[in-house]
């Protein structure tokens, strides 16, 4: 099951400075050649969401090795759990939340995305994966002010009703596409997503994310 420990959320934080962006389709990695290789390697193929819940998390937008997906104007917030799940009290830039004691965390809600992750054969619980690829075909992907972000994060804390009070763009993505490598020494996060916003324009988005900055990013509407 994919549960993640503290120590290594705690390990993954790095500070949250602007990314430096190039061209929209620079560099984006082949996923069909990482599979291979992993499963050459001898990983285990694990299915999500059964019998894997998928990690504990309701968004990708956190300081965790600077992973917010802006273009210095609109940043790009991808859900992998409803909005409408995620408790008022939760704080966004923590990005997991856990089963404990308390509940069942973000397994409360079950994940929007199917696919699989490769990792080594009896791996310890709270490994990480070697590589994730999933989809999704109803994905909600909010764009808010990057400026808007970045001072409601002045307090290190951001919650939902924060983030809806900045009036977000609200897209559903039909098409979306993720390739995650979320071991911290060669970390990769590569997403592309199109689909349709509540006001009818269509949206347009990637990123290829590699370490702790954007390689490459796309965010466009159009009519």
């Amino acid at each position: 099951m994919f549960k993640l420990p503290a120590l290594v959320f705690a390990l993954a934080l790095t500070a949250c400075g602007d990314a430096k962006v190039a061209e929209p389709t620079f560099d984006i990695p082949d996923t069909a050649a990482m599979v291979r290789a992993a499963e050459q390697a001898g990983m285990t193929r694990v299915t999500v969401p059964d019998p894997d819940p998928g990690i504990p998390a309701y968004a990708r937008a956190w300081p965790g090795l600077n992973q917010f997906f802006h273009d210095g104007e609109w940043l790009a917030i991808p859900f992998y759990r409803a909005p409408s799940a995620i408790p008022a009290n939760f704080n966004m830039l923590e990005f997991f939340h856990f089963p404990g004691p308390g509940g069942p965390g973000a397994f409360a809600a079950p994940t929007l995305l199917k696919g699989f992750f490769l990792i080594e054969p009896n791996a310890q619980l709270g490994t990480f994966p070697l590589i994730s690829v999933t989809t999704g075909d109803a994905i909600p992907v909010w764009f808010v002010r990057w400026s808007d972000y970045q001072a409601a994060m002045a307090d290190n804390v951001v919650t939902i009703g924060e983030i809806q009070a900045m009036q977000p763009l609200r897209g559903i993505a039909n098409k979306f596409n993720e390739t995650l490598k979320p071991r911290v020494d060669d970390h990769l996060v590569v997403i592309t997503a199109a689909g349709t916003l509540e006001d009818g324009r269509k949206f347009d988005f990637h990123v290829t994310h590699i370490g702790d900055s954007i390689r490459s990013i796309r965010i466009a509407f159009k009519r």
